[in-house]
């Protein structure tokens, strides 16, 4: 019999342990909320059971560490991100992998992932020096507890739907709901679980790196895609619209012998940029499950 909560999870980890560290995350989360909750219920309703006795009901209730783990790994390959690569060998032949990227969901949803980055590295990066430099300095006054506490928490939240972008787009499975956080443990004894948490300050880490990375990857998409579609579009644009290229603020022909080598070297780029954008999404995706899944 389990002494106690945390001794549940601990079994409970260890069954579960090989597998993604996201699952074992969630997994723990829900326990963790289940049992809290289940045994607060049967304490206010039970007032002759001990806590021991409440506790192991509580548990008998939710199932053994064994049951969880099992139900657990079917429920995750069944919810398996759509985008996840998939674990078979693939043995085409390279010349097929590399023109069949165009038909590749995954790279892109890594370019989307690379196109909307911008934005989210702008908006998180934006709260967090804001909300360290507003907090902070009110860390010598009352207020500045709460202001704090509230940041921290916001940056948990940022961090889930930083996640959930991520599984969509990139094909990482990442936590699916926000840590559990006890409810009697007050305001104070959650603010020191947030600020304890390694997770707390490796999220806020990852929110002040998403913005040059953000603007990084998007200038670098942006501009592989424009330059590619251009060289595709060139001898359209010439031949039916007239319409030159402009270099350095010229206007410049292109030699008709060139007409054919154009949209080939367009449609190299275009399929190189989609590999190279793979690469990213699959590396940034490993970065962010360091960051933002506690371990």
């Amino acid at each position: 019999m389990y002494k106690s909560i945390d001794e549940f999870l601990s079994v409970l980890k260890r069954e579960l342990k090989g597998n993604d560290r996201a699952l074992i995350q969630d997994a723990l989360s829900d326990a963790e909320e289940h049992i809290r909750t289940a045994l607060e219920n049967i304490m206010n309703t039970k007032q002759e059971v001990t806590e021991e006795e409440a506790l192991s009901q509580a548990i008998e209730s939710y199932g053994y560490p064994s049951e969880i783990a099992a139900d657990y790994k079917k429920l995750d390959e069944y919810l398996k991100p759509i985008l996840a690569p998939s674990d078979k060998v693939d043995r085409r032949p390279w010349w097929k992998k590399f023109l069949l990227i165009i038909a590749d969901p995954g790279a892109w949803g890594a370019s989307l992932y690379m196109l909307i980055s911008i934005l989210t590295g702008i908006i998180y990066g934006t709260w967090a020096v804001c909300g360290l430099s507003i907090s902070l300095p009110l860390l010598i006054f009352i207020i500045g507890l709460p202001l704090a506490g509230f940041f921290l928490l916001s940056v948990r939240g940022v961090a889930l739907l930083e996640g959930r972008i991520v599984e969509a787009l990139l094909g990482m499975r990442m936590p699916r709901k926000p840590m559990f956080m006890s409810k009697d443990k007050g305001w104070w004894g959650k603010f020191k679980a947030l600020v304890s948490s390694g997770i707390t300050w490796k999220a806020l880490v990852y929110m002040l790196l998403q913005m040059p990375l953000g603007i990084f990857y998007f200038t670098l998409i942006i501009t592989l895609f424009i330059v590619s579609l251009s060289l595709i579009a060139a001898p359209i644009m010439e031949l039916v619209f007239h319409l030159p290229m402009e270099i350095n603020g010229t206007d410049a022909y292109t030699h008709k012998w060139l007409f054919l080598l154009l949209p080939v070297a367009g449609a190299l780029l275009l399929l190189s940029t989609l590999h190279l954008a793979k690469l990213i999404g699959k590396l940034h995706g490993m970065f962010a499950k360091l960051m933002l899944v506690k371990k």
